[in-house]
């Protein structure tokens, strides 16, 4: 019985940090603007799917699914916003957008 229970553990742990990989390396697109007050929120779309997040002091991070996605920033005046075209994420990975030039 205790052989079970120690072997129980493990599988549960097993499971537990598989699923914490699992989240690490979630698909993501992040970036920054050049004018931090600037930036209201960024979209990101890909076929009928789409995600939007609040930007934080300048910076943004989108969970998305694999594929190729187009990411809109938009500003507050007197910048204008931002479309970027076909923003490849792979698997497990992060995509960088860097730091984007805001124009006015």
């Amino acid at each position: 019985m205790k052989n079970a229970v120690v072997q129980l553990c493990f599988v549960l742990l097993a499971i537990t940090s598989l699923h914490a990989m699992k989240q690490i390396k979630s698909n993501t697109i992040v970036g920054k603007v050049s004018a931090p007050g600037a930036l209201e929120y960024a979209w990101a779309i890909h076929d009928k799917d789409s995600v939007i997040v609040a930007a934080s002091n300048g910076t943004f991070n989108l969970k998305v699914k694999p594929g190729v996605w187009k990411v809109l920033l938009h500003t507050k005046t007197p910048y204008k916003n931002e479309v970027i075209h076909n923003v490849v994420v792979s698997e497990g990975h992060s995509t960088n957008l860097g730091e984007i030039i805001l124009e006015q």
